[in-house]
């Protein structure tokens, strides 16, 4: 099953048609009547075209189907559905019509005179003498026929489609003072169950990764949005506090077999309403209502924003409503960062590609699960086990779509952190940011690969840029101090790590951070005091053990320090423990050869921290030594 783009006819130059009292105006996509616009969803309008391009020739039903839904699986009807649409629009009656006329055994001919218009002048051009269409068909030849599947989910997928393309056009149409930034909030779903808090979720992050690859548009990133969630929240204080012009709010309502989203578009300079639209529908009108939905407002995006690249806003990835809801239900426990909802998630996202496997949105999903599972942050399971699935599952998601940034941003982590290949990474990272210049999580770890090689300028402004998308994000704030301690800027990088903390005081990363550039200013008693808070948050970590062992190695307080040493030693019986942090420890403590004994042990497990081994300043005793510049290669440093 491949990719599907809702298709545009061939559109072509000042192309206007009189239809009786009626003007078709193709190129700009309006249908009119003694001037009064007559709105009609995108696949009618494309319906009436073909219609009116033939007349008075009559078109075939397999025509029909051919031209406006090329390469697209749909069945006989979804025709039928449009022309009940296209003549209740134009007040035609079938039995006495006075526009389109069925021919019993063939299909379709429009009856009102056609007329070409000159664009320009408004006046019509000669009247057309076509010659009649082709041939009746065999009414007995077999028409394409496609399996239906459920119908409900794939409303909300278009719906919520129409949604990011209808903020787009409000976004673009006023060109002189254009909101440029964006935020999508979670949509409301009125204390119902689990399944409606997982597709309300699905909303916003579908909208937001739909309107991030839309050029010179910020759009806030999830993460940055999701402490919305529990309470209610007035849309220009959110705007401001996320420094964004227009805010999205919506909710979302199941009731038995109806769905019903709400969506609006708030100015937060003034808090009026700029655009609305409420979809509700019975699933039995759903198959259609979802294709007119998904495009409703693409159409107006040919109008007005045709250099802007709106094809991704159309774009479906699956046509199979289980795996769409897995997807959603995968997203949903990725979301919250832990060991736990990575299993989760990768038990759904796998589900989603027995269902669909071409589903490359699933595959990008294993991707990002695998990767973190392997990383030395989360310490789950060990690198060689995890990455190899992390790129597997990466590579076949770009077989399946070669423009999905998400999967070029997670190979890029692979090459990072495992494959120690970082020019291929920076060809990734460049490639998801192309892709999508909103994605906040490809500029975060393009910005972390620039500073561990050294490039703190450009670093910098990979990571303000990640910043400014997902402004609430710890990780990314976090990020500001450990490019300052790489630098050696500790004073700078305690100040970041302090305002981290100012946004979650249990942010342990910022924490240990913060405890580490009091250490290398030989502030140990403050580094320690960051640290009991640390345990007291996440006692028994890794991490926090090791960071712990290291700072009172640096205290001269080695009893202690050696007493946490084994205990890391005996927790590695029980889990995998990165062999970095024992390294770390022994740097602490003065013992080089223990260090660099297990530096070759976290070189063997290919420990994603060996990455920062150039800058980070814990190294710096172990410099000048033959063994560290061997590590250095080891880790893929070229020239150490």
């Amino acid at each position: 099953m491949m990719r599907k783009n809702m298709t545009d006819q061939g559109v072509r130059e000042g192309e206007v048609f009189a239809v009786g009292e009626l003007l078709v105006d193709v190129g700009n996509r309006l249908l009119t009547r003694s001037g009064t616009l007559v709105p009609l969803p995108p696949k009618t309008f494309e319906l009436l075209v073909t219609l009116v391009r033939r007349a008075p020739g009559v078109v075939t039903r397999q025509e029909l189907l051919d031209s406006v839904w090329p390469n697209e699986i749909v069945n006989d009807e979804a025709l039928t559905q449009r022309l009940m649409l296209l003549r209740r629009a134009l007040g035609d009656d079938p039995k006495n019509p006075a526009y389109i006329a069925s021919v019993p055994r063939w299909g379709y001919r429009l009856v009102a005179p056609v007329h070409r218009v000159d664009a320009a002048t408004g006046t019509p051009a000669a009247a057309r003498h076509e010659e009649p269409g082709p041939p009746p068909v065999d009414p007995g030849q077999p028409l394409t026929r496609h399996r239906m599947r459920p119908r409900a989910l794939l409303w909300l997928i278009a719906a919520l489609v129409a949604v990011a393309a209808a903020v787009t056009i409000y976004l673009a149409r006023d060109r002189a003072t254009p909101a440029d930034s964006l935020a999508i909030l979670p949509f409301a779903t009125g204390g119902a169950d689990a399944g409606a808090e997982v597709l309300a979720d699905g909303i916003r992050e579908t909208l937001t990764n739909a309107l991030s690859r839309v050029p010179r548009l910020r759009v806030i990133a999830a993460s940055s949005t999701s402490r919305y969630k529990s309470v209610p929240a007035d849309p220009q204080k959110v705007g401001r506090e996320l420094g964004v012009r227009a805010v999205v709010t919506g909710r979302l309502v199941q009731r038995g077999e109806t769905l019903a989203v709400s969506a609006e578009l708030v100015s937060v300079a003034d808090g009026t309403q700029l655009w609305g639209r409420r979809f509700a529908r019975p699933a039995s009108d759903i198959l259609v209502l979802q294709e007119d939905l998904a495009a409703e407002i693409a159409q107006q995006l040919r109008a007005r924003l045709a250099t802007t690249g709106d094809g991704a806003l159309r774009t479906r990835y699956t046509d199979d409503v289980e795996a769409y809801r897995l997807y959603l239900k995968g997203r949903y426990q990725w979301n919250k960062r832990t060991v736990q909802g990575f299993s989760a998630a990768i038990e759904n996202f796998r589900k989603a590609i027995e269902a669909d496997p071409t589903y490359a949105l699933a595959f990008a999903g294993l991707a990002d699960c695998y990767a973190l599972l392997g990383a030395a942050e989360y310490g789950a399971l060990p690198p060689r086990e995890t990455l190899p699935r992390a790129r597997a599952a990466a590579a076949r998601a770009l077989e399946l779509d070669p423009t999905l940034a998400e999967a070029h941003a997670s190979l890029g982590l692979v090459q990072r952190t495992f494959d120690w290949d970082r020019s291929a990474a920076e060809r990734s990272f460049r490639r998801a940011i192309e892709l999508a210049p909103a994605y906040a999580t490809a500029h975060q770890w393009y910005g972390e690969m620039l500073a561990e090689t050294g490039r703190p300028s450009e670093a910098e402004v990979e990571i303000r840029r990640a910043l400014e998308l997902d402004p609430l994000s710890l990780v990314i704030s976090a990020d500001l101090g450990l490019f300052a301690y790489y630098a050696r800027e500790y004073e700078q990088a305690i100040a970041s790590y302090r305002a981290t903390l100012g946004m979650e005081q249990r942010f342990v990363p910022a924490r240990l951070g913060l405890a580490l550039a009091y250490t290398q200013e030989g502030r140990h008693t403050e580094a320690l005091a960051e640290l009991a808070e640390a345990r007291a948050i996440a006692a028994g970590e890794p991490a926090v053990l090791a960071a712990t062992a290291f700072v009172l190695g640096r205290a001269g307080r080695t009893a202690e320090a050696r007493a946490i040493a084994d205990e890391l030693q005996r927790l590695e019986a029980k889990r995998y423990v990165p062999a970095y942090y024992d390294a770390g420890v022994y740097i602490g403590l003065g013992d080089r050869d223990a260090a660099f004994s297990w530096l070759a042990k976290a070189c063997e497990q290919r420990c994603s921290l060996l990455g920062a081994l150039t800058v980070d300043p814990a190294f710096d005793p172990l410099r000048g030594d033959e063994r560290f510049a061997a590590i250095l290669r080891c880790a893929g440093h070229s020239g150490s």
